[in-house]
Formats: C-alpha cells, structure tokens, sequence
C-alpha cells in the first residue's frame, strides 16, 4: 500500500497527460535565482540555488553556468553601468531558442541548434534587493528629488565631490576653505563667486 500517493498519482488521463508534459520540460529553464560566483568582463559565471529534483523527491546538485550576460540599463551610448559583483543574488531568465549567434555576431538570424530554454542562453536581469544587502553607494530617485550616496569620490567629468562632500576642481583645488595668497588678512570678506 502506498502511503504518500496524491492525487496526480493516480491513474487517469489528465494525469497522462500532466505526466507527458511534465516530462517535455523536464530539464527547461524558465527563470531562476542564482548567485554570481564569478565577473568576466561582460559575462557572469552563476550557480542556480535552487536545486531539482529526481523522482524520489532527492536533491539533484547543480552546476555553475558560465558566459551568462547581464542586463544594462543603455540607450544608444548612454548608460548607467553597474557591473553585478560576486555574491550577488538575482535572477535570470532562459531564452526561448538558441542565442550563441546573437551572442557572437551582434545580429539576427536562426538559431544553431533546436536547444530551447537552457541556462546556455540564460540572461542575468538583476540583483533581488530583498536577497542583499543594503547598498553604500547609490542614486535614488524619490520623487521630489535624487539622493546620490557614495563611500568614495563622486567623479563628473573631472569634477569630484569628495566622500566629505568638498568639492574639487579638475586643477586639483578645494572649493571648500582655500586660502588666497597675496592678501592682507583683516575683517573684509570676499565677493561671491560671480557666475
């Protein structure tokens, strides 16, 4: 006598049915969390945390995927570049057909091979915030303004805002508390900065 049969594993035709399909997609990815393990310049190697399954119910151990592209925000040439880092917890998602072409080339065409939903043409989307930790640096946009946080030098075209919020020049001067040589010390103040 069974003591843990459920109701799919009683004999029917849904349940064939069910069964085949089951078994169609046995093996396909459709999405997963993973964590990256490793950066290569514009690829990650990730490793699934989620494990499958064999029949009994025992874990099936996974394996690390490699040359996994991650997602960009970019238009054209702008972009804003956060290149995921090891540790990072996200998801990705397997592409429907065989992507080694547009990988390759850049371009459309056939796919190589009739491979479908396999981690080979996975994609890492993001990092799941929930899974992290909280960030040190970032630029938040809230609404009713944008909020830039950083443990280091903020640096615009040469221009920085350093972590103690002085400003420095490109020629290297601080803004914040620099002194003018060439002037006789008294109670008189300088004229604002002129724009």
């Amino acid at each position: 006598m069974l003591t843990k049969q459920k109701p799919s594993d009683m004999s029917c035709q849904g349940n064939a049915v069910l069964s085949l399909i089951a078994g169609a997609i046995k093996g396909c990815v459709f999405a997963d969390i993973v964590i990256v393990k490793k950066v290569n310049g514009k690829t990650l190697t990730v490793f699934p945390l989620v494990t499958g399954t064999n029949a009994s119910g025992g874990s099936i151990a996974n394996q690390d995927v490699y040359n996994v592209p991650f997602i960009q925000y970019q238009a054209g040439n702008s972009s804003v570049k956060m290149t995921p880092r090891v540790g990072d917890i996200g998801l990705v998602i397997a592409c429907d057909k065989d992507i080694t072409n547009v990988k390759k080339t850049k371009g459309g065409g056939p796919p190589p091979t009739q491979r479908r939903h396999s981690y080979s043409d996975a994609v890492y989307i993001t990092a799941i915030a929930s899974l992290n930790g909280e960030p040190t640096e970032y630029a938040e946009f809230t609404g009713s303004g944008i909020n830039i946080k950083s443990p280091g030098v903020v640096n615009i075209n040469g221009l920085k805002i350093l972590a103690n919020g002085k400003l420095q020049l490109v020629d290297g001067s601080i803004v914040d508390g620099h002194d003018h040589g060439g002037v006789e010390s008294g109670g008189s103040r300088t004229n604002p900065l002129e724009p």
